[in-house]
């Protein structure tokens, strides 16, 4: 898994700080920009978060390139709706060769040698067939329907601040499937070098359900890294149990812990 910050909106913290202030003054937004502090546009940000006004987030946007990736996770990846997305065509772009173009998930490799054979042998097998149905005159986009999910692929997408709220809140969770779950955390921790005071606060949905019920919301590092973290949510959106929770999230970003080496947090030369 590769994820490659390609663009994003440079002011966006300072963005949503003014748009969300904008909603209850009259000063012209001109003013408002001129005059923001930066302890205020904290202040803001932090607000938005707590009481869950998000509308100003949709004003700042990142386009990320991630590549060596499988289908599995795409087909996950597009279900979140507000955001845009340009894949690999399997259509247009007939695969050539199979080796090292698919994804292997840690189960496979946990089962052993036997499991592995036979993953990969299916695989190969699949490959083999498409390439004969190609040979024999078939299209590729007709070839393509006895390829695997596993093989790889690469997505340019799209989203604004508010869906990626949502989309962490969702992925990052335990419950997510591993994959996805890996790339949220990537992308999660790249978002947050650029933008550390929109994001610090944000994580799985209980984190952001726990923001929305105290007075003072806990940044994600606190939950991951201290045990005197008192949490006020009887559960989570999952079902999993308060004295439970902070196991679980840390469990979440454990798991897939290898796939954050992978991240490439480029900044991109083409900033909006």
């Amino acid at each position: 898994m590769k994820v490659t910050l390609i663009s994003y909106t440079k002011e966006c913290e300072k963005l949503i700080a003014v748009a969300a202030k904008q909603t209850i003054t009259q000063k012209e937004f001109s003013e408002s920009w001129n005059e923001m502090k930066e302890d205020e546009k904290k202040e803001w940000l932090k607000e938005t978060m707590s009481r869950g006004h998000t509308s100003p987030w949709e004003h700042c946007t990142y386009t990320f390139l991630i590549e060596d990736v499988s289908r599995v996770l795409t087909h996950q990846l597009v279900r979140h709706r507000l955001a845009s997305y340009s894949q690999l065509s399997q259509r247009y772009k007939r695969i050539k060769e199979i080796e090292n173009y698919y994804v292997i998930p840690k189960s496979i490799l946990k089962k052993g040698d036997k499991a592995l054979e036979k993953y990969i042998n299916s695989i190969k097998k699949s490959f083999e067939e498409y390439q004969e149905l190609i040979n024999m005159g078939m299209p590729p986009e007709d070839a393509r329907y006895v390829l695997p999910q596993a093989v790889k692929t690469k997505i340019v997408v799209t989203m604004n601040a508010r869906e990626l709220l949502n989309f962490f809140g969702l992925r990052m969770c335990m419950k997510a499937q591993w994959e996805i779950r890996a790339l949220a955390w990537n992308i999660y921790y790249i978002v947050k070098s650029i933008h550390p005071d929109l994001w610090k606060f944000v994580g799985p949905r209980c984190l952001q359900l726990e923001n929305m019920a105290r007075m003072k919301p806990i940044e994600l590092e606190e939950l991951l890294k201290n045990d005197n973290i008192n949490l006020i949510i009887e559960k989570c959106p999952e079902g999993v149990a308060r004295e439970n929770i902070k196991l679980c999230v840390r469990t979440a970003l454990n798991d897939i812990r290898e796939f954050l080496e992978s991240a490439n947090p480029n900044n991109g030369e083409n900033k909006i």
